[in-house]
């Protein structure tokens, strides 16, 4: 047993250890980065299925909206991968003070951000929902539109408490993040549990929940970023004190992310509509699928999330060897992690599925569907969704970028259409061009980033 701990410290030393960071460092990072993204899944999954005892067609609108939000969302996320990337450029050099400097501007930012993608949202919530669900059934279109206002106003509150995360992820606080993420989760699903099981107030009960976790976690987070016992400490006029390089270099990584995501969601809203046609219940079963599988990623979503900080410190502290180095482990880290995720999460989804209470034959395609995409997710997943994040911390956000958009709409959505509804494959089709999409991606990218580790090292 001895000698296996020798053994495990020596490799892991080996992979991950360096003179910025011992693998211990690395792993007390990246655990609380698992637990929260974990934990934001689990709830989702519990939330999604309180929804699902409600009706499917209360399920079926959630899943309809959801590219819709996760477009906001993921703009959002964007936009704050720019500040945590930026932060951590500034704690590899030591400077403390532009650290400040980068929190105040990319909350302001983000909260801005978020007040006008809202506005816009709620304004032309009607509008939004017949124009992409035309053929929905017309308890669905209603239901969908409650849950789209509902869930524009969150955004606000969402923005807020995604920017306090991107600066204390960027100096590797990350048990910070951990212990927002829970405060604010476990007030959902409570209030979940409240509106929906005990009060019945089904798809508005969902959007109470979500507003008032969200409100509570962006004043929470206020407090954190500018307690003077915190890590980060700011006074509330670093809000409104702008630096123009400090900007430009957060929109310089941010912007090209935010408009491939906002493309790339037009990708996944579209893919939904060719799902409307199929029925409510083909609609359910994508919807919880997707929501399972998330559980499966969440470990290696992780390891990206960390990876930018990682990448990040790095370029900051001039160390590009280590860039190299950190490549390559975090990718495999992500795979092992994967591994690890499917052996301990498979022979619970039984009971998993069963939390929420849909028909035999629903049930049944969702588990197709999870079988089907498993041996992709452990093979390519890791390389396509992790490298990106570690080319954007090297600063090569654009031509990610460009590869994200040509592989999702030449793939995903033009292959998911002609194998979903001309060949014939349901919605089978959609998991089959997903995985495609994630082996294609992942050479790409793999060749991007050993070419230019290689230009950098013979320099």
């Amino acid at each position: 047993m001895k000698q296996w701990k020798i053994w495990i410290d020596q490799y892991l030393t080996k992979e991950l250890g360096s003179k910025l960071f011992t693998y211990r460092e690395l792993f007390s990072m990246l655990l609380p980065i698992i637990l929260d993204v974990f934990f934001v899944n689990i709830i989702g999954i519990l939330t999604t299925a309180m929804v699902s005892s409600s009706s499917q067609e209360s399920v079926s609108a959630v899943s309809l909206i959801n590219p819709i939000a996760m477009m906001i969302y993921a703009v959002i996320s964007a936009l704050s991968t720019g500040g945590t990337v930026v932060t951590a450029n500034y704690v590899g050099r030591g400077e403390k003070e532009k650290v400040k400097k980068t929190a105040g501007q990319v909350v302001s930012y983000l909260t801005v951000v978020g007040a006008f993608t809202s506005f816009i949202i709620v304004l032309f919530s009607k509008e939004i929902v017949r124009i992409f669900f035309t053929t929905a059934d017309k308890q669905v279109m209603r239901k969908a539109e409650i849950y789209l206002i509902g869930v524009a106003i969150s955004m606000i509150f969402l923005a807020i408490y995604m920017a306090v995360f991107a600066i204390f992820r960027g100096i590797g606080e990350t048990r910070t993040c951990l212990g927002l993420t829970v405060l604010i989760n476990l007030i959902h699903l409570i209030a979940s549990f409240l509106f929906i099981n005990i009060m019945n107030l089904d798809i508005l009960g969902t959007v109470l929940s979500l507003n008032i976790a969200r409100a509570i976690g962006a004043v929470v987070a206020i407090y954190m970023v500018m307690c003077k016992k915190g890590k980060i400490g700011i006074a509330f006029n670093y809000f409104f004190s702008l630096n123009k390089d400090i900007g430009s270099n957060i929109f310089k990584i941010g912007i090209p992310f935010a408009i491939e995501q906002i493309l790339i969601n037009m990708g996944g809203m579209l893919v939904q509509t060719f799902l409307v046609p199929l029925g409510t219940m083909i609609i359910a079963a994508n919807a919880v699928t997707n929501s399972v599988l998330s559980i499966l990623f969440a470990a290696g979503t992780a390891v990206g999330t960390l990876s930018m900080t990682i990448v990040g410190q790095c370029i900051g502290a001039g160390e590009q060897r280590l860039v190299k180095k950190y490549g390559k482990s975090m990718t495999k880290l992500a795979s092992y992690m994967i591994i690890l995720s499917s052996m301990i999460f498979l022979p619970l989804m039984p009971g998993i599925l069963s939390l929420y209470k849909a028909p035999v034959e629903t049930v049944n395609l969702i588990w197709k569907l999870i079988l089907s995409t498993i041996i992709p997710v452990i093979f390519f997943w890791p390389f396509s969704s992790v490298l990106p994040c570690i080319l954007r911390a090297s600063g090569d956000s654009a031509y990610v970028s460009w590869v994200s958009l040509i592989t999702m709409w030449s793939i995903r959505v033009l292959l998911g259409y002609l194998l979903t509804i001309p060949l014939g494959f349901g919605v089978m089709g959609l998991f089959i061009a997903m995985s495609a999409e994630w082996m294609v991606k992942s050479f790409i990218y793999f060749l991007r980033y050993r070419r230019i580790n290689n230009r950098v090292l013979d320099d």
